[in-house]
């Protein structure tokens, strides 16, 4: 258990993350090359956001080690993240996470059949493998959060892996694999998107949502936050399925980045996007943090936000 002052640092408004990290080339492209987009985050901490020149993707930098990442969400991040201090998921987050479930069912209804396998990566309190036993499939999750893991196994009774690595399925295992805002929080998305891909069946489809950091309606300070580590807009995440061989299934509702993709046999493109990396830079381009505070601008996001999370916590739907 982390100490109160580490738990202060990640809230303390214009001061850095209690990290070191070091640089990184893109993991979608593999370009060094960027654009700064952004200084500090929603907190008003100091937090430097880069485009990739190249690509576009957005990315923390210095990117957190991996052993600091990890260090991170074993001992903080549920805590600063969605304040969940008593060990278990929160109400707020598991009205939520039911909420979203049963839309990304609904959603994937013409693959979750009976006898259907499938793999939620990233499964956290496990309503939606919950709801997709519920359809007859076989279906396996992967959450590193132990609390998490551990509430979806005693409360929805179904199998959670702690982790899984390049080899841990056969490619071609899954019908379906979904993973719902994972991607943001890993150092090598692209990879991971690589794998996962290989895990899917030639027919079989692949749920994947990130947050969009082009999405309109809220400041540019409200689109960073250190347990993002990467960014991304409609054109980056494409490309990042594209590098691994996927394509939008036109078959399925889309909305920006949240999206059902298929494998495709078409040739591999370039990982570019020219010029994207600057308009980025111009539209996320915040005011000064000090103005920002001293504009009174973030007054209302912070009671919409909270009032939310206390709306949901009481009310009984």
């Amino acid at each position: 258990m982390q100490s109160p002052r580490y738990f202060l640092n990640h809230f303390m408004p214009f001061t850095g993350y209690p990290y070191t990290g070091a640089p990184t080339a893109c993991n979608l492209c593999g370009s060094t090359e960027s654009v700064t987009v952004a200084e500090t985050d929603r907190r008003l901490k100091t937090l430097k956001s880069i485009a990739c020149a190249e690509c576009g993707l957005i990315r923390t930098d210095p990117m957190p080690t991996p052993a600091e990442l990890a260090d991170y969400y074993a001992h903080a991040y549920r805590a600063d993240y969605q304040l969940a201090f008593a060990g278990g998921p929160p109400r707020v987050h598991l009205k939520r996470s039911a909420r979203e479930a049963a839309f990304r069912a609904e959603l994937l209804a013409p693959k979750l059949v009976p006898g259907a396998r499938l793999l939620d990566f990233g499964s956290g309190s496990g309503e939606f493998l919950a709801a997709a036993r519920a359809r007859g499939c076989e279906a396996i999750g992967v959450e590193p959060g132990r609390d998490y893991s551990a509430y979806a196994r005693t409360t929805h009774g179904v199998e959670v892996l702690d982790d899984a690595g390049d080899d841990r399925f056969e490619p071609g295992t899954f019908d379906v694999i979904t993973t719902h805002h994972v991607m943001e929080h890993l150092r090598d998305p692209a990879d991971v998107m690589e794998r996962l891909a290989r895990w899917l069946k030639p027919d079989g489809v692949l749920y994947a949502a990130v947050p969009n950091m082009a999405a309109t309606g809220k400041p540019p300070h409200e689109r960073f936050h250190f347990a993002h580590v990467h960014g991304f807009v409609r054109d980056t995440f494409d490309l990042t399925a594209r590098r691994a061989g996927l394509v939008p299934h036109t078959g399925y509702w889309r909305e920006d980045t949240t999206v059902v993709y298929r494998k495709t046999d078409a040739p591999p493109v370039a990982i570019r996007s020219p010029g994207l990396a600057q308009r980025l830079a111009e539209e996320l381009k915040p005011m000064p943090a000090a103005a920002y505070l001293a504009s009174g601008a973030w007054i209302w996001p912070m009671v919409r936000r909270n009032a939310k999370a206390v709306r949901e916590t009481f009310s009984n739907r």
